[in-house]
Parts: structure tokens; C-alpha cells; sequence
């Protein structure tokens, strides 16, 4: 063995770790990010995005990243603890399993618990600076939804368990993803706007999509370990319905923002992509009951309709 290779050999097991824990908490799903950089483009339409807010601004991002790292820690224990990752992963492409590095062993338990509770302090440290840093200006509700949000994140799988209530896991993505556009713009603001709400909601509504399509996939799983999605509650007709009522509040939400708000209504041409590629998605789905397919299309109508968005807002 060469002194390269015998470096190299070395290197591996910490390099496998790093690994491990990006795959941990999800960095690979960016999309998370959205939702602040649509409350940067709303708060620069208010003026209020320069340097008296880059701190504040900054810091909000790095809570958003630490929260989303720190929730999937949680989520990958919890379907670790159960067994409900080890039944839906069963079976899947190795390059598919490996994204779940406690079910590989690249991580242990422990590692995981360590991970994930030093990006939750991370996440409530980066929260309540930024709220420092603005001088008493940051409404009290805001503050009070941003820690309701982050316990929450990491509740979703252990804890409390709010994925497996009747209806918990869909209320608790649409409030955590929501709170990711809505509590940087409320806290710098320093109020709420029918536009940020809108906002906070689609994205809310998109990333709603994706999972459920997901729960789609992963229903038996879910239902030998009792975590009651509206995939396993509903029979198959009602839950289609679901999907589509899903699919007909992204409509409406879209339509209300460009019709009851600042944005003229031409730039609604720059989400029409993201309406065909959700009834696209809505196809497959609904329709064909290719439901890892329709999820996948999710991930891409996210990015679609996130910079139509942005592209709106710049416009206005």
C-alpha cells in the first residue's frame, strides 16, 4: 500500500461520517431555503432589506438551515426507532437506502441524537439573536410562532410524535414550512402582510404535495407502525380528493395574490408553469398511481413555482 492510498484508507471513515451527516439532515433538499429568500424579495419591495437588517437577515437563514437539519435528524431517528424506514426503504436502489445513513451504519444512534440536538440549539441560538439584533422591534407573536415552529420541527417523528396523529404530519409541514418565509419577514417587518401570508401559505402548500405523494408510497409502512398520514387514514378515492383539494388551494392562493394584492396581475404569467406541472403531477399521481414519480415532479414544481415567485417579485 502506497503512503497515498494508506492516506486515503485513513481519510474514508471521517469522510463517511461527513457524508453521514449531510444525508442526516436533508442538506441535499435546498428547496428549504425558498421560502426565506421569497421574504428577502418581499422585504426589499418594503424597503426594509439593507444593512440595518443584514444581521437579522442573515441569522434567520442560519435558523431556517438549522432548524431543517436538526428536524431531519429527528425524523431519521423516529423512522429508525420504529421501523417504519427500514419496512418503505426495503428493497429501494442502495443509492436510495444510503440517504439513510442510521440504516446503513454510517451513524449511530447516538451520533444522530448529538447532531441533531446541537442543530436545535443552533437553530433557537440563531432565532433569538436575530431578534436582539432588532432593537425591540420584533413583535412578540412573531417570537412566540418562531419557537412554536421550531419545537415543532423536532417533534414531528419523536417526542410528541406529531406525524402519527390523525392529521398531525399534514399540520405540522404546512406550519413549519410556512413559518420559514412568514417569521423572517414578520420579525424584520415587524408586521404581516396579505402578500407574506400568501407567500408563506403556497410554499407551505408545495412542500404539503410532496410529502403527501410520498405517504402515498410509504402507506403500509406507515400503517404497520401506526403513523396515521391522510394516506392511510383515507381509502384510495377520498385521498385522491385530498390531493386534488391540495392541488385546487395552490390555485387559489396564486389567484388571490395576484388579484387582492400589490402584483399585477400580467406577472401571474410567471406561474402558470408551476399550475401545469402540479396537474402534470396531480396525473400521475391521482391517475396513475405512480406516486414516487408524482412526488419527484413535486420536488421540481417547488423549484418552478419558488422562481416564479421571485421573478414576480423582482418584476413588481
Amino acid at each position: 500500500m502506497t503512503v497515498t492510498s494508506a492516506s486515503r484508507a485513513a481519510r474514508t471513515p471521517a469522510l463517511a461520517k461527513f457524508i453521514g451527516y449531510v444525508q442526516l439532515g436533508k442538506v441535499r433538499i435546498y428547496h428549504h431555503a425558498y421560502g426565506w429568500i421569497l421574504a428577502l424579495l418581499l422585504l426589499r419591495l418594503d424597503g426594509r432589506a439593507g444593512a440595518d437588517t443584514a444581521a437579522p437577515l442573515a441569522l434567520t437563514l442560519l435558523m431556517v438551515l438549522a432548524t431543517q437539519w436538526s428536524g431531519g435528524a429527528a425524523d431519521d431517528l423516529g423512522g429508525f426507532r420504529d421501523g417504519s424506514d427500514a419496512r418503505n426503504y426495503a428493497g429501494r436502489p442502495a443509492a436510495t437506502v444510503a440517504k439513510k445513513p442510521l440504516l446503513t451504519g454510517v451513524l449511530t444512534e447516538r451520533e444522530a441524537v448529538r447532531f441533531g440536538i446541537v442543530m436545535w440549539l443552533v437553530a433557537i441560538a440563531a432565532g433569538l439573536v436575530a431578534v436582539l439584533t432588532l432593537d425591540g422591534t420584533a413583535p412578540l407573536a412573531a417570537v412566540l410562532v418562531m419557537l412554536v415552529g421550531q419545537i415543532a420541527s423536532v417533534q414531528y417523528s419523536i417526542g410528541m410524535k406529531l406525524s402519527y396523529l390523525p392529521g398531525g404530519l399534514e399540520a405540522t409541514i404546512f406550519y413549519v414550512i410556512g413559518c420559514i418565509g412568514l417569521v423572517p419577514y414578520w420579525l424584520i417587518a415587524g408586521h404581516v402582510t396579505a402578500e407574506a401570508l400568501i407567500t408563506s401559505a403556497l410554499v407551505a402548500v408545495w412542500f404539503l404535495l410532496i410529502v403527501s405523494y410520498g405517504n402515498a408510497s410509504d402507506r403500509q409502512g406507515d400503517s404497520e407502525v401506526s403513523r396515521r398520514t391522510m394516506a392511510v387514514l383515507l381509502p384510495p378515492g377520498p385521498f385522491k380528493v385530498f390531493l386534488f383539494l391540495l392541488f385546487a388551494t395552490s390555485v387559489t392562493l396564486l389567484t388571490l395574490l395576484f388579484t387582492t394584492t400589490r402584483f399585477d396581475t400580467v406577472l401571474a404569467l410567471t406561474v402558470v408553469p408551476v399550475v401545469a406541472l402540479h396537474a402534470v403531477q396531480l396525473y400521475y399521481g391521482a391517475a396513475k398511481e405512480e406516486w414516487r414519480k408524482a412526488r419527484f415532479i413535486g420536488l421540481s414544481s417547488v423549484d418552478l413555482g419558488c422562481v416564479g415567485l421571485a421573478v414576480a417579485f423582482l418584476l413588481a
